[in-house]
């Protein structure tokens, strides 16, 4: 799970496995659904904060989706895109099973035009339990 490098898309993990991260670079977001981050979980489970940011001051109104596995687990909006407002409120914490497809979607829902976003990804990286007879 290690890695010692920084590439956008990907799921990145400490030397210690004990965090993750994963940064989504620019994307620009239009008016169609375009993919900011995808990436799979392993055996491991994240116990995850997700931010959004905007880049661009446009004074339009985004949506964002959280899936996993093609399964919406989260969706918001950030309306009215202006200088007061670059970034997302609030961090969304979500847990990531093992063996899991995210995929972080965004689209401009006011103009067709590409506006610049990144998404951050930051974990704790838990692992599995033993199942089994605890009498063993």
């Amino acid at each position: 799970m290690s890695g010692d490098t920084v590439t956008g898309q990907s799921l990145q993990f400490t030397n210690d496995n004990k965090f993750a991260y994963a940064y989504s670079g620019e994307v620009d977001i239009d008016n169609a659904a375009t993919t900011m981050l995808e990436f799979q979980t392993n055996s491991e489970y994240l116990i995850s904060k997700i931010q959004i940011m905007n880049g661009t001051t446009s004074n339009e109104d985004f949506k964002y989706f959280v899936y996993y596995n093609n399964i919406v687990v989260a969706r918001w909006h950030f309306l009215y895109a202006s200088t007061i407002h670059q970034s997302m409120p609030n961090t969304l914490n979500l847990t990531i099973p093992p063996f899991t497809t995210v995929k972080i979607t965004g689209e401009n829902e006011t103009s067709g035009t590409g506006r610049n976003h990144t998404a951050v990804l930051t974990a704790k990286v838990g692992m599995p339990q033993r199942v089994g007879n605890m009498n063993d």
